[in-house]
This record gives structure tokens, sequence and C-alpha cells, in this order.
């Protein structure tokens, strides 16, 4: 099936397009928004209607009121060219089928056109995109291996979700050890309904003894509540002593140590005062001595600061010099440029010279013409070439078809002359069927069927004769190759490959089983059957004499002849006139010879004028025109380089020297010029940092006197500050200033402790009394211990009346209850019905996924071994051989590739890009074998641009082998995939733009 032509009336953004003359593998190229997608949309919607609104899918209806759909062109077998049109109309359109005899069709005839593949089913198989390969990237290990196996089965993932979907749902209704299932809580629910059921049937006890307990255990309960709070109240308070007894007994100790202490006078903050004052005057006097010696050796230094008078007269010009070392660095690159690029340039001279095989100077290029009219004329030299070989191709091929066509009529013209009766015969015939009830008449027809006989025993010797040496010849080649793989075997064996030798020896052992069972069809079967046939109808002969069907058989073998006479006249016309075709095949050879000797005498002119000698006609006119110009471009790169290097070591040379000559002013010898810079710069800075420094010693000196001075008064407040504080201390000396410091600091610590307790105690919230109540027991945590001991065993005490109570109540409302083994009964049927119904509905779906699973079975063992065949052939390709087997597990579950070197891989441990192979290979493979008598169309949309370079290119090139049985369409908007196909085989797209009427055009370039 192939389709020929798409016109597209209106879709989306195309109005009025049409792409005729469609061929086997049609790429279409257009960048986003170009109409790719369009394009493949309504191919699917011509053949199986537009979408409806219902369907998540665009309708693609044109926005410029064009006509909504379009034709499209079909070839197939069956019914050869016809012309589907669907329009604007039902949900689907209206379609119109137009078969080549004339008739008209509709829906039904599509159908049947179709073979009954509706969309999905196409899409599933024979169109597929990125957003496919794609949807291998959100899939987990597990699955994957399935999916591709489902890709493989049917083209998509359709039956792994049915089973998968199928599966949820049994394992949502039971689950042989589950607990959330609904049938399995049913079961549950049903075993407890019957336990109550036949517990209810001999509850019937005593309703009075239940009332009197509720009673008795009710007064209990008061009064161990009762408890249970005068416990509570104890244990609050004994809590609260305790946890404040360590803060009474420390306020005892803190008031004893107060008593101790006597007053004493001292200042506030005075200990923070006198360290304050020493840690600024200690670093005050260090750093006052440290200046004055520094200073004393500041005056030393002025005095040796000298600068050479040289240097401060001749400053700006030596600066000058040295500023341009930078200058001379980049003369000495450029130098060394210049001399590289002088260098390869003439290595490029002596390339092109050996490519040419010239031993011409430099200068002789310029004699060359190279000129533009000389470019022009040796592209259309090269392009009459490529011509030439263009219609040497086609020659060759029409005269390849011309002679095997002539050949067959000549064949035909000898089997019709053989067949034709010799005239002396006929006129024998004709005569005896003239007269048919003359007594010779059975002569006549006898010696035709014996004439016959002969003529056929003849042939039966010569093919038995033939058969015979076939059959011989056949025997030595056989016999050779089975002992060519014998001696293979056991060179092997003797090599110590002993596995390469049982392959020898099994090949072997297969191909002279195959030669024995699959043995050719007996040809001599036919010729015997005829000569049965002439005998039987000779005997025949003898008792048909007297019978008037013999002038029947005389006429039926004259008209026989006259057909044949007619055939002959019709093939000996056709054969006159491939005669004379072939004749002038044979005179356009001698033309194509002329135009050919024309065209070597202009290449031979054109290398003469480049003083090269012609080496015929494979040699290409355009790389050596481009040699030529290369040859010429690096002669005056060359000479200019060699100009410019000139020029820099001039400039080089100059500013060199006023370096030199500065440094032997200076009573230096350098041996560089870098050396004379680096000298230059020492001097020049030594003079700076001379200057600098006598500039900032004399700034310094200033500076250090007036700190001296400063530090001195500051020195002086100090002191009188700290004799201050000694006085309001009423001390002598620091050592009994710092002795009332301490005993002032500890009296203030104990009596903020003091008051911290004070408050502790007091937010307590214990009366004092109780308090001292507490003291005098002499409360102990062991007291508190007991405490929680009594409340423990009251409140387990009281838990177990109540638990006792409650149960008590419950059983006294149960039985005040009426009908309660009636109610439970009740339940009991109804939920056993509800379970059989939701029971009957698992069975279901465990038939459903029980024939799912043969269905599937059944496809994995008749139909998957044949596309993982060619799969595997695919992918091996893909993969330039890196993987040569795709496998499926024992299970039949798992699908492995097996690497060149033997090793196995699950397809979850690969690279996705190479399951994206797989899931390739397997499509392809199964679209080879669905429909393969007429094979359907493949769409693919952009689909390979995650393989890497080497595999995207094997991808193309097998679209191209498939596409010799099967037309392919591939949309692509990637320069670099469209250019590995030919120019006529791609439609250039481009994106939408409006004209002066504002209509929306799409161009196919």
């Amino acid at each position: 099936m192939i389709i020929k032509d798409l016109h597209v009336y209106g879709y989306g953004k195309i109005e009025n397009e049409r792409f005729s003359e469609l061929g086997q593998l049609q790429v279409f190229f257009g960048e986003n928004e170009s109409g790719k997608s369009t394009i493949m949309s309504f191919m699917h919607s011509i053949l199986f209607g537009f979408p409806t609104r219902v369907q998540n899918e665009p309708r693609y209806e044109p926005k410029m009121h064009a006509k909504y759909g379009g034709r499209l062109t079909l070839i197939t077998k069956k019914h050869r060219e016809i012309v589907i049109e669907r329009v604007k109309g039902k949900a689907t359109g209206d379609v119109t089928i137009t078969f080549e005899d004339g008739r008209v069709g509709g829906e039904e005839e599509l159908n049947d056109i179709l073979l009954g593949v509706d969309k999905n089913y196409y899409q599933a198989i024979f169109s597929f995109d990125l957003q496919g390969l794609q949807g291998l990237q959100t899939l987990s290990e597990g699955t994957m291996s399935k999916y591709l196996l489902s890709a493989g089965l049917v083209g998509n993932d359709k039956l792994l979700e049915a089973e998968t979907k199928l599966q949820k749902e049994l394992d949502r209704l039971f689950k042989p050890s589950g607990q959330k299932p609904l049938l399995n809580v049913r079961i549950k629910d049903l075993k407890e309904l019957q336990k109550k059921v036949k517990a209810s049937e001999q509850e019937q006890q005593s309703y009075t003894a239940f009332l009197h307990e509720e009673t008795e255990l009710k007064e209990r309960l008061a009064e161990i509540t009762k408890a249970i709070q005068a416990i509570e109240e104890n244990l609050v308070n004994v809590g609260t002593f305790l946890r404040i007894k360590p803060l009474i007994e420390e306020r005892g100790n803190i008031e004893s140590e107060l008593r101790k202490i006597k007053d004493v006078s001292f200042p506030v903050d005075g200990l923070k005062r006198l360290e304050q004052l020493q840690a600024v005057g200690m670093p005050m006097k260090a750093q006052l001595s440290a200046l004055t010696e520094k200073l004393n050796k500041l005056e030393e230094n002025l005095i040796e600061s000298e600068i050479n008078p040289f240097i401060t007269e001749h400053k700006e010009q030596i600066e000058h010099a040295v500023d341009q070392g930078t200058l001379l660095e980049k003369l000495e690159v450029d130098m060394r440029t210049a001399e590289h690029e002088r260098l390869m340039e003439e290595k490029n001279i002596e390339k092109v010279k050996r490519e040419l095989f010239l031993d011409e100077p430099d200068a002789e290029i310029s004699k060359f013409d190279i000129s533009t009219y000389m470019k022009e004329k040796v592209k259309r030299t090269e392009r009459d070439k490529h011509q030439l070989q263009n219609d040497k191709m086609q020659l060759d091929e029409k005269y390849g078809l011309q002679k095997v066509s002539l050949e067959t009529t000549e064949a035909r013209l000898k089997e019709i002359e053989a067949q034709l009766m010799p005239e002396e015969k006929r006129s024998k015939l004709e005569f005896s069927y003239n007269k048919q009830h003359n007594s010779e008449f059975k002569a006549v027809k006898s010696l035709i069927l014996d004439e016959q006989i002969l003529e056929l025993e003849k042939q039966l010797a010569l093919q038995k004769k033939k058969k015979a040496h076939d059959r011989n010849r056949s025997r030595i080649m056989n016999g050779s190759i089975v002992a060519l793989l014998c001696l293979g075997a056991l060179s092997c064996y003797f090599s110590d490959q002993l596995l390469l030798s049982m392959i020898f020896l099994a090949a072997a052992i297969l191909f002279a089983v195959s030669r024995y069972l699959f043995k050719g069809e007996d040809i001599l079967s036919g010729h015997i059957r005829q000569l049965d046939d002439a005998k039987r109808k000779r005997e025949e002969l003898g008792s048909e004499a007297h019978q008037d069907s013999d002038g029947e058989s005389m006429r039926r073998l004259l008209e026989l002849d006259d057909r044949l006479q007619r055939q002959y006249e019709t093939e000996r016309v056709k054969y006159e006139e491939r005669e004379e075709a072939f004749e002038s095949t044979i005179q356009e050879y001698a033309a194509w010879e002329a135009r050919r000797e024309k065209l070597a005498k202009e290449m031979k002119s054109i290398l003469s004028g480049w003083g090269m000698s012609f080496p015929g006609m494979e040699i290409n006119l355009e790389s050596v025109f481009d040699m030529l110009g290369n040859w010429k471009g690096a002669v005056e790169r060359k000479f200019e380089t060699i100009e410019r290097h000139q020029y820099l070591h001039e400039e080089f040379d100059g500013k060199a020297k006023i370096l030199f000559h500065f440094a032997h002013d200076l009573d230096f010898e350098p041996s560089t010029w870098r050396e004379a810079i680096g000298l230059l710069k020492r001097e020049l800075n030594d003079a700076v940092e001379f200057s600098v420094q006598r500039t900032q010693r004399v700034q310094e000196r200033s500076h250090l006197r007036n700190e001296i001075e400063q530090l001195t008064r500051e020195k002086n407040y100090l002191d009188a500050e700290m004799e201050q504080l000694f006085g309001l201390a009423k001390v002598n000396d620091e050592e009994e200033y710092r002795h009332h410091a301490a005993l002032s600091e500890k009296k203030g610590s104990l009596t903020n402790q003091l008051g911290l307790i004070a408050v502790q105690i007091e937010q307590s919230r214990m009366l004092p009394e109780r308090i001292r109540t507490y003291v005098k027991q002499q409360i102990t945590s062991y007291t508190l211990e007991e405490l929680e001991r009594k409340l423990k065993d009251a409140a387990n005490a009281k838990s177990a009346l109540m638990e006792k109570l409650t149960d008590t109540k419950h059983q006294i409302k149960r039985l005040e209850a009426s009908g309660v083994y009636d109610d439970l009964l009740h339940r009991f049927y109804e939920e056993k019905a509800a379970f059989n119904e939701e029971a009957k509905e698992w069975a279901k779906l465990a038939i459903s996924k029980r024939l799912l699973n043969k269905t599937l079975d059944r496809y994995k063992r008749e139909r998957l071994p044949k596309v993982i065949a060619d799969a595997e052939r695919h992918f091996a390709f893909l993969t330039n051989g890196c993987y040569s087997n795709i496998i499926l597990d024992h299970s039949g579950e798992k699908i492995l590739v097996q690497r060149s070197d033997g090793l196995r891989f699950g397809v979850e441990e690969v690279s996705r890009g190479t399951a994206e192979q797989i899931y390739v290979s397997l499509r392809l493979a199964l679209a080879e074998h669905t429909f393969d008598n007429d094979p359907f169309p493949l769409i693919i949309d952009d689909g390979f641009v995650n393989f890497d370079a080497k595999r995207t290119k094997r991808m193309l090139e097998l679209l191209k082998t498939i596409s010799r049985k099967r037309q392919i369409f591939f949309f692509t908007c990637h320069h670099h995939v469209m250019e590995n196909f030919a120019e006529k085989d791609v439609i250039h797209l481009s994106n939408p733009i409006l004209n002066k009427d504002n209509d929306l055009i799409i161009r196919g370039i």
C-alpha cells in the first residue's frame, strides 16, 4: 500500500496545499510550527476520520474559513489506484472513495480497503513518535521489560495496561493472605457474625443479679474516690515541701555566714576602677618607652638616605626606555610568529606541489590561469563529467532492460514457432477435416498423435539425461562442502579448539540432512504426465474411429494453430519494435562516446594550461583548481610574512640599543635587553624607595614626638586617679585595697543569694506554719514514695471497679434490648448474600485475566519469536554489532540482550538510549509481520533525537533499507538528520506567513 498524493483543502494552518509524487522514503523537514504534526494528523484523519469533539485530540479545523478536509491518492495491490476524499459533515466527516474503474464508495468500502484496521490499531503498530520513546523514561526498572515485550506483541502497552488493571481489580477484591481487600474483610465479618449468633443463643442470664451488682459497685467507687482525693492533696503538699527543702537549708547557712563578716569601707566598683586604671597605665608606660627608643633610631636612619644624581637627572628618559619592555616582548613574539607562519606556508606550498606532482618555482604560479572565468569553466566541465556518468548509468540500465526484453520476446517467438504446425501437416489436417468421414481421417489423426508421442519421448530422454548430470554435479558439490567442514572440524580439534570443532561438525551434519530432506521438485513429472495423456489418446483413437467427435478434435487443433499464428505475428511485431529500440540505444552509446571524447579534450586543454598531464577522466578539476588557488594564496602570504619580519626586526634593534646605552652609563654590562631592563628598573625602584623612605621618616619623627608628649600627660592623670581611690578606701597600698574589695564583694553576694531564696520560697505558696510543721516532722522522699504507692493502689482498684461497672451496665443494656438474636441472624444472611455477589464479580475478572494470559501466551509462542528474530537483526545493525541477540528468558516474561562478548543484560540494565533502540527494533519488526502482503506505510515523527550520531546514522540507513519494501513518512526538524537524505526525498516546510490577501500559506520547497 502506497500513498501517492496528498491534497489538503483546509486542515489547521494548511490550506489548499498539495504534496504529489510522494516517494517510498519521504522526509518532511521543517522547523517548529511549520506543519509537520498537522500533516501527520491529516493522514490519520483522511484514513480513519476526523477526531470528534469529545475526544482528547485536536481537530485542526481551519481558522480562515477554508474547506475542512482533503484527499489522498492510495495505491493497493487489490484495488490499484484509489482516491479517498473526506470533508466536513458528520462527526468524523463525510468520506468518498473513487476507484480506478470509476466506482464510488463510502465508509464500508474504506474499511474493506484498510482491512478492518482502525486508528488506534494503526497508531499502535505503524505510527509512532518521540512521545512513545520518552514513555520509557517514566518506567521503573521492573516494568520496562514488560513494556518492551508488549511493544513486540501488539505495538504498545495496552495489553500490559489491561493485565495490570485486571490484577489490581483482583487484588482489590481478594488476596489469599490479605487483610484489607473487600472479600477478605467480608469473610472476616461473616466469621465474627457467625460467632455472635451462636453466643447470643446462650446469653440468657439473670437480670436482677446484674442490677444488684451495679449498686454495690457504685458505692465502693464513691468511697475509693474520696480516699484518692485526700491522698492527692497530701501528695501535692509533700512534693512542694521537698522541692523547697534545699532552699530552706541554704537560707540558714547564708544567714550564719553573714553574721561572721565585719563591716568595711569601700568605694562603689572600686576594684573594677582600679583594674581599669592599671589596664590603661601599664601599656601606656611600655608604649612610651618603645616610642622613645624608636625616635632615637629614626634620627640615625635619616642621616643614611642618599639618591644617585644620574638617576635624578635622567629619570623620565630611563622610565620611558624601561616601559618599552612590553613592546619589545611583543616584537619578539611577532617575529617568531612571522617566522613560524613563513615555515607553515612553505610546508603548505610543498604539500600542494606533491599532491599536484609539480616541481615549479613559486613565481610560476602567477602565470597559471585561475581566474573566475576559469573557475566557472572548471565547474561547468565537472558538471558535464557528472552528467556523462549519470547518462552512462542510465544507458547501462536502459541497455540491460531492452536486452532482457528483446531476449524474452525472441524466446517467446521461438517457443510459439516451435508450437506451430508445419505447413504440410496443416494442409493434411485441413484436408482430413473437410473430409472427416473419409477412411483416411483416422490415419491422419493417428499420425499426429504418433508424432506428438515421439517428440515427448525425445524431450523426456533429454530431461532424464540433464537431471542425471545435475544430480552428479550436486553430489560432488555437496560432498566437497561436507568434506571441507569435516576437515575444518578435524583441524580445530587438533588445535585444541573443541568448541569451534563441534560447530564445524554440527554444520556438516545439518548441511547433509538439509540436502537430503529438502530436495527440489521433480521436473520430469510434467513430461511423464503429458506422454501418458498422449498414449492414452492414441489408444482411445481406435475405439472412437466411427464417432463424430473426431471432426471436433481436428477443428480444435486448427483453431489452436490459428491462435498460435496470430500470437506469432503479434510477438514478431513486438520483436521488431524492441530490436529497433535496442539499435537506438547502441547509437546513443556512440553519441555518449563522442561527448566523452570532446570532454576529455577540453579537460586535457585545461590541465595543459596548468602545466599538467591528463591522467584520465577520473581526475577532479575542481580539486586541482582549489589546490592551485591554495598554492597562490600561500605564496602571497609567504612574501607578506617575510616583509613583516624585516620591519619588526628593525624596530626591535632600535629600541634595544637605547636600553643598553642607559645601562652602560650606570656602569652595568647587561648581556640581553631583558637584563638591562631589570637593572634599570632596580635602580629606579631604589631611587624611588629612598625618596619615599626619607619623606616617611621625617613625617614619622614628627608624629612620634607628638605621641610621646600626649602619653606623658595621660600617665600623670592616671597616677592622680589611683591615689584618689586609695584615699576613699582608707588604705595605703594596693594589697590592702584588694583585701577590702574581696570582703565587700563576698558580703554583697551572700545578701543577693538570701533575697533570691526568699523569693523562691514565697513562690511555692506554702504557708510558713506548714513549712515549720513539715520541718519538725522531718519529711523525706520516702514519705512521698509511700503516698504515691497508696495513690497507685487506689487508682488501680478504682479502674478495676469502673471496668467491672461498665461491663455490668453493658450486660444490662444488652439484656434489656429486645430482638438481638434475630437482628444478628438477619445481618448474617445479608452479609453472606453480598459476599456471594462480590465473589461472582471476582470470578469474572479472574476468567478475563486467564483468557488474556492465554492470548498473550499464544502470541508469545506463534508471533513473538518471528518478531524477536527480525528485531535482533535490526538491533544488531543499529548498535554496529555491539549487541547480537534479543532473548526471552525461560519464563517468557522478561527480555534480555546479549552483547557481542556473550554477556547478557536485562533491558533495565542498559542505557535509556539503548532501551529506545530495542523499542524501535521491536516496533519495526512487528510492522514487518503485520499485513506483509500489502504493507501499510510507516509514519515516524522525530523518533530518534535521543540517539547518538553514529546510531542515528545507522537508524536512517535501516529506514532506507525498509523503505524498499514499505513506504515510510519521516517528519523531522533537525538539520543533522535531514542531511542524511537525498534532496529529492525531502519536502521542506516553511513557517506560515500572511500574504497580501491575509491568506495563510505553507510553501513546500
